[in-house]
């Protein structure tokens, strides 16, 4: 129940924003684009396993499909339904519980996907605004896109060789200089990761947001509205990066108001924009949260069942030893 009062309330809002601005409603709903914004929404989710996993292919880890599903809609659904990113540690959670991966090994995995997540969607927003809406502010995105640029650097150097040399001769103190010591975990995973994992994620958040883009065009058919598909996906990855660094439950208020100015400011009309935008903050948080938490039962059980599992198979061997021991006592009698 705690996972689902911040969803409940989000619908609560958006039932009361409807009807206060008395959006417009479907009078013709088209089967074919319906069909098509849910097939988009089960690929964007798709996508997001599919980021995670090619990171993961990069790093050696062995895993299916089936697993990064469960853990990366379980610590998605945990994102959107808490006033903090406990996803993310509870993702390092699943990392260690089911993939057998350390907690630094782990973190520093979650890192990775978490910075390309925040600098695809930063720069498409940063040249999307600037080439269609050049007085749409472009200010805020550049900042953050800077400051991935910036982390990417860093990353870069620590795959240098150069690195070893640095952090030797820098005055740290011991618990830092262990932490950032070149044999250490995190720094071997950082390394370990190949750059064509990173190229093949970064370019599935980009086919995500391209996909987000599409799905907002059919959403603003849905309610008689009409917008460019290339000015919806700098809009859609502008809010997402907004929403984003707010560290605001779901980006709540923050991604939504960037949406709905965004869309007046590009042509749109303010009850439709304001429609599409709730359909999509419906879309994005309530479909992943719905998955997670059955993906989190789940998991829960897994967990729980992993216990007994490992009793009954100490039990076998040790009835497999005493089974063994009686021929082995008889023949040290003759």
């Amino acid at each position: 129940m705690a996972w689902l009062l911040l969803p409940l309330t989000l619908a609560v809002a958006i039932f009361l924003l409807v009807r206060f601005y008395e959006i417009p409603s479907v009078k013709d709903p088209d089967p074919l684009g319906i069909g098509l914004i849910v097939l988009l929404t089960g690929l964007l989710v798709a996508g997001s396993v599919a980021a995670a996993y090619c990171i993961l292919a990069g790093a050696g880890v062995k895993r299916s499909a089936g697993q990064m599903y469960l853990m990366v809609t379980a610590s998605l659904a945990a994102n959107y339904s808490t006033p903090v990113k406990a996803g993310i540690p509870l993702r390092v959670y699943f990392y260690k519980r089911f993939l057998g991966i350390g907690v630094a090994k782990g973190s520093a995995l979650v890192g990775l996907e978490l910075l390309l997540g925040m600098l695809v969607p930063s720069l498409i927003a940063l040249f999307a605004l600037l080439l269609l809406l050049p007085e749409g502010g472009p200010i805020v995105p550049a900042v953050v896109a800077a400051g991935a640029a910036l982390a990417v650097v860093g990353i870069a150097f620590v795959r240098s060789g150069s690195y070893d040399r640095v952090v030797s001769r820098l005055p740290l103190p011991r618990r830092v200089r262990k932490l950032l010591a070149p044999e250490g975990d995190i720094v071997a995973a950082v390394r370990g990761v190949p750059l064509w994992s990173l190229a093949a994620a970064a370019g599935i958040y980009a086919a995500m947001f391209g996909l987000l883009g599409v799905r907002s065009f059919y959403a603003f058919q849905l309610f008689g509205g009409s917008m460019n598909v290339l000015e919806l996906v700098g809009i859609s990855a502008a809010a997402f990066a907004l929403g984003s660094v707010s560290f605001l439950p779901m980006g709540l208020g923050v991604r939504d108001a960037t949406l709905v100015a965004l869309f007046v400011q590009a042509g749109a009309d303010r009850d439709v924009a304001i429609a599409v935008a709730a359909l999509d903050r419906l879309l994005s948080t309530g479909v992943p949260l719905i998955l997670g938490l059955l993906s989190a039962q789940v998991l829960g059980l897994r967990a729980i069942l992993g216990p007994e599992e490992g009793e009954a198979q100490t039990a076998a061997v040790e009835s497999q030893e005493g089974d063994s021991a009686v021929p082995r006592a008889v023949a040290a009698r003759r």
